[in-house]
């Protein structure tokens, strides 16, 4: 089982949210990596979370420029993946910072063409828009794909199962995220056996509401935990991470 932790970045430059200055933003940053790596993460998922309201897919030059510094500045150690997701569904910015910072993946929460209702309207994919761009890039880069992403709802008759195949088939997806309805929610059980059905071994993923209850059902079944949550300080997404409870999530995983 392979284990990434999130690090929510604090609201950066170009976003209405931001008060910190870049360096107070690394600092945090890097406080919230080292938990993780010292709690035993295979590794970490770095994400402009408090940039809300989001932009819905073009974030500003002034953002990129911003996340791409802060990315560079970490004490990243080489020997864990680090993966970037650019919300709230910029996933050409998310290839350009990880391409920029030697990053192995992204997480592209809407990337083929079915349109999810969300709180910034209705976001479409743009699955021939990223292969292209991805096909153009000096560094291979995996994409890690959401069907039926947080904080979201598909059209109406729309099927996990279908869109699965389509993400796999279709869009170019190389890892597929099962997620609950909103950030740290759990995920219902039954999608996740009707994904892992189609999904091939080590491709699938598990991106909201693991924690200690829950995560003995998840073992057989899932490749991959993304938390973020559940690592933090009395579970809650704006507090640090926690170190104590990644290392005894971790104990309980590996």
């Amino acid at each position: 089982m392979i284990v990434y932790g999130v690090i929510h970045l604090k609201s950066l430059p170009g976003s209405s949210g931001n008060s910190l200055d870049l360096d107070q933003i690394i600092d945090l940053a890097q406080d919230d990596l080292n938990s993780l790596l010292s709690g035993g993460v295979d590794g970490v998922i770095i994400e402009n979370f408090g940039d809300t309201p989001f932009v819905k897919d073009d974030v500003s030059k002034r953002t990129l420029a911003s996340f791409t510094t802060v990315v560079e500045n970490l004490e990243l150690d080489k020997d864990i993946k680090v993966g970037i997701n650019v919300l709230r569904n910029d996933g050409i910015a998310a290839l350009s910072i990880a391409e920029a910072t030697k990053a192995d993946f992204v997480r592209i929460n809407v990337l083929n063409n079915v349109m999810m209702f969300t709180d910034q309207g209705i976001i479409e994919g743009k699955a021939h828009e990223i292969a292209e761009f991805r096909n153009s890039l000096n560094k291979e880069i995996e994409i890690y794909a959401d069907v039926f992403v947080k904080h979201a709802v598909p059209p109406e008759g729309s099927k996990i199962e279908n869109h699965t195949e389509e993400l796999i088939h279709r869009a170019g997806a190389d890892v597929v995220i099962v997620t609950g309805d909103g950030t740290g929610h759990e995920i219902n059980i039954n999608d996740l056996n009707n994904v892992r059905d189609i999904v091939p071994q080590g491709k699938l993923a598990i991106g909201s509401g693991v924690n200690e209850e829950n995560i003995e059902d998840y073992l057989g079944i899932a490749d991959i935990l993304i938390i973020g949550t559940n690592f933090k300080v009395d579970q809650d997404v704006s507090k640090r991470v926690d170190q104590r409870r990644v290392e005894q999530l971790i104990q309980m995983i590996k």
